[in-house]
């Protein structure tokens, strides 16, 4: 049996450094020589040091038509080689991974070493290397007759290993244009969104990707990314403060790998400008090898980036559409009893599934008939990660009861829903069940008793005269006074339209400084709060900061970020659902608050 050796191609230049028995020499070699279309081949990229050498290698330079299937780093000359003065050795080697797309004469260039100070150490000429046509079976191509196995199955040639896969998807940094990132060759923070223009309510994910010189790196979080105008799910564990994963990257001229180290999900709350603020990091990485790197650290910042978030159309927008509400959505009811005695409760539980916006928007409730009151009971919100985009799961429950025996059957429950993929509006419809009541009919209440001798009725006179009524006008004088009373009358008439008119002019505008006035604001915010309203509160305090923020001259930076956690707070407590807790709001309204004073102060 013979065996096929392949002959490596061998390129070696030697240069000597400015020590007399310092030296670096490159050697490039191809495997095989001449490969075939499609077959994938290897090139050997090595450096030889002996004694000192300050010099770092630069990477090969790879033509068009040779498909890269692993692109290492080039191979180190470690520092400080002191050690045995010029008799001291080192080898380094590294192997791309390529496979030629078609035949023809490819060049590799840029084969050289250079010092820290630019100079070049020493250099290889091009390689030249001939790609041929794939044979049209190579399985049966006869071996070299020129080798005899004398042990079969010891040294029979191997297959070559799979070519390593390269990962995929969307939580790998895009190829293209750096954009969301400052490069630098230190490393860099990157931060990308997947949907830039957004509806309210739309899911847009917030990715953030570390770059450093290195095959890994360390992270320590020092600031996290604000989120203004967002309520967000975030994705990843908060153990897992760096990257699991890193990924090779090619930046420009430097050789890097990238890791995904924030994953947030986020739902704009309201239409216009929206700014995720810079997210801030620590990053430790060894520069060089394990064995003769160092240690660096580098504090890295993203920039702010901006997403414009758009309402919904109002072109075709059906009655009751809350903004926010993203499809498709589901919707169930049921009842845990349909008969039931006269002023006995049952239980409506209406359970609906949508976007992972859902849990803060509010769904409409069902409506109540003669003789059947529906009240509000309980309201719970969870989300599903597990599925892309995220679903929102709202459970709200009503108790219903019969005043009167009957049948009631209850109008069925339409949710209005928008769809982003498609532009368009849908209605989810669910029926309600029938509630048949049984038994007498409870007594009306006190004030509507027609009975109740506070509100009988009574003669406007209790005596009653018996003398007749004569005319007032019985003499000229009476009757040309009485003429002369209607133009008095029509101008008193018109003064008080006037007056009107002036008063209710003065309602608007006091109307409109109570709409836009901070304090103002504010104290409708602690009346919401007194009656149990506590969305409506944190809403009517968010207005008010808006409101004083326009108003101020000058705002430093310490009072604007204070304002800015002032605001996250109320959004992070506004849009957690019906169940707010009040003390909560109360504190944030008094910081609101004190901040408004400030501005207000400041100007």
């Amino acid at each position: 049996m013979r065996r096929h050796f392949s002959t490596h191609v061998l390129v070696l230049t030697v240069a000597w450094a400015a020590e007399a028995r310092a030296q670096v020499s490159l050697q490039l070699s191809v495997d095989p020589p001449q490969p075939a279309v499609g077959e994938i081949f290897h090139i050997v990229y090595g450096v030889s040091v002996r004694g000192n050498v300050d010099a770092i290698v630069e990477p090969l330079t790879l033509p068009p038509g040779i498909e890269v299937l692993d692109r290492p780093d080039p191979p180190l000359i470690p520092a400080d080689m002191m050690m045995g003065g010029g008799m001291f050795m080192f080898r380094s080697s590294v192997t791309y991974v390529l496979r030629a797309l078609r035949p023809g004469r490819f060049v590799v260039r840029n084969a050289m070493a250079r010092s820290n100070q630019g100079r070049t150490v020493t250099q290889l000429a091009p390689l030249a290397i001939t790609v041929v046509r794939a044979a049209p079976n190579p399985q049966q191509v006869a071996p070299d007759p020129g080798f005899t196995n004398p042990f079969p199955g010891l040294f029979d040639p191997q297959q070559p290993p799979p070519p390593p896969s390269l990962p995929t998807g969307p939580d790998v940094p895009p190829d293209g244009s750096l954009t969301g990132a400052q490069a630098s060759a230190g490393g860099f923070l990157r931060v990308l969104v997947d949907v830039p223009n957004p509806y309210v309510g739309q899911q847009v994910i917030y990715r953030a990707f570390i770059y450093v010189p290195a095959n890994d790196g360390a992270c320590e979080p020092l600031h996290e990314a604000t989120l203004d105008g967002f309520w967000s799910e975030v994705l990843m564990e908060p153990r897992q403060v760096c990257s699991q994963r890193w990924i090779p990257q090619r930046v420009g001229s430097w050789t890097m790998t990238a890791g995904m180290v924030r994953r947030i999900a986020l739902f704009p709350t309201h239409a216009g400008r929206l700014e995720i603020g810079p997210l801030q990091m620590g990053v430790e990485y060894i520069e060089g090898d394990g064995f003769f790197g160092r240690r660096r650290r580098v504090e890295m910042a993203s920039p702010a980036m901006a997403i414009e978030a758009r309402e919904p159309p109002l072109e075709g927008r059906p009655a009751g559409y809350v903004p926010g509400t993203i499809g498709p959505l589901s919707i169930t009811a049921e009842i845990d009893r349909a008969q039931l005695p006269v002023g006995e409760t049952a239980t409506l539980t209406v359970r609906a599934q949508g976007n992972g916006y859902l849990g803060s928007v509010t769904l409409p409730s069902p409506r109540g008939l003669d003789g059947l009151r529906v009240l509000p009971g309980g309201s719970r919100s969870q989300v599903d990660r597990t599925v892309d985009p995220l679903r929102g799961n709202v459970t709200n429950e009503y108790r219903v009861v019969a005043d009167r025996p009957g049948r009631f059957p209850m109008e069925p429950l339409n949710v209005p829903w928008f769809d982003p993929a498609s532009g368009r509006y849908h209605v989810a419809q669910v029926p309600l069940p029938v509630i048949v009541a049984s038994g007498a009919a409870r007594p009306a209440d006190e004030t509507d008793d027609p009975l109740d001798p506070s509100i009988a009725l009574e003669g406007l006179q209790r005596e009653v005269s018996l003398t007749p009524e004569t005319s007032f006008f019985t003499t000229p004088l009476r009757v040309w006074g009485a003429i002369a009373v209607i133009p008095g009358t029509l101008l008193l008439a018109g003064l008080g339209m006037g007056l009107r008119k002036w008063s209710r002019a003065r309602r608007v505008v006091q109307a409109e400084t109570t709409k836009n006035d901070p304090r103002a604001l504010l104290e409708q915010a602690d009346a919401a709060l007194a009656a149990g309203d506590g969305p409506a509160a944190l809403g009517l305090g968010a207005r008010a900061l808006d409101r004083a923020e326009r108003g101020a001259k000058t705002v430093d930076a310490p009072l604007a970020q204070r304002a800015r956690a002032a605001r996250e707070a109320g959004d992070g407590l506004r849009f957690a659902g019906a169940a707010v807790d009040r003390d909560a709001v109360a504190a944030t309204l008094r910081e609101v608050r004190a901040v408004v004073a400030a501005m207000e102060a400041a100007s």
